[in-house]
């Protein structure tokens, strides 16, 4: 028997999982023989535990439900200070952080830890529509979901140097203040369910995601 989440679990691999493991193969090219093989099978996996830790968290305080009284403003407010929360304490982790080429292990964390996190959201929503996921709407959530990966993948190479030098704290507030920005974009789409609207948000949401992994990954060393 087909399982009734077929249609997330399918976009899932193929929109946020594969692109999240292509691009980590892409940004350690240069250093791949001196990483260690098994910190990096740590950073992907330890980056999708804390990933769907994140969202459990969020569906258990339900602040992905709209509220009659203040639409999204939970998700928009607590999502960005929830995520950069449980990503910092898993970048934290000795393993990574005081590994030679901590960077470079924190882009596979941040990744997989992003791609975890939208990974269950389509569920999710799959789920919360009776097992069926809308068209072409779902295809603009997954694009969401790919660019939000991006965008976690960026944080965790900004926030790795900041936690090496103890200013950690306060790179990931403004990195969180940024994730609110780029959230209010994505609830912007969902409010207002407009094409211009939504093709507009999901192109800025994705270039200010890949802008920020492509600085981080620019910073790390050679």
């Amino acid at each position: 028997m087909s399982s009734q989440f077929w249609a997330a679990n399918l976009l899932g691999m193929v929109v946020l999982f594969a692109p999240a493991f292509w691009l980590f193969l892409r940004t350690i090219a240069p250093v791949e023989e001196q990483l260690q093989e098994r910190k990096l099978y740590l950073a992907c996996g330890g980056g999708a535990i804390f990933g769907t830790i994140a969202e459990v968290l969020m569906l258990l305080g339900g602040f992905d439900l709209r509220s009659p009284t203040v639409g999204y403003a939970s998700l928009m407010i607590v999502a960005p200070a929830l995520v950069m929360l449980v990503l910092w304490l898993g970048l934290r982790l000795r393993t990574f952080r005081d590994a030679r080429y901590a960077g470079y292990y924190a882009a596979g964390f941040g990744l997989f830890f992003g791609a975890a996190h939208e990974f269950w959201k389509l569920l999710v929503l799959e789920a919360r529509l009776g097992g069926t996921l809308p068209f072409p709407g779902g295809l603009l959530d997954a694009w969401f979901g790919l660019a939000a990966t991006v965008l976690l993948g960026g944080m965790a190479l900004w926030l790795m140097p900041a936690l090496q030098r103890d200013s950690g704290v306060r790179t990931a507030a403004r990195l969180a203040l940024l994730y609110l920005a780029l959230g209010f974009l994505r609830i912007s789409a969902i409010e207002r369910s407009e094409p211009v609207i939504d093709a507009a948000t999901a192109l800025a949401f994705a270039a200010g995601a890949a802008a920020l992994y492509q600085q981080g990954a620019a910073r790390l060393p050679a």
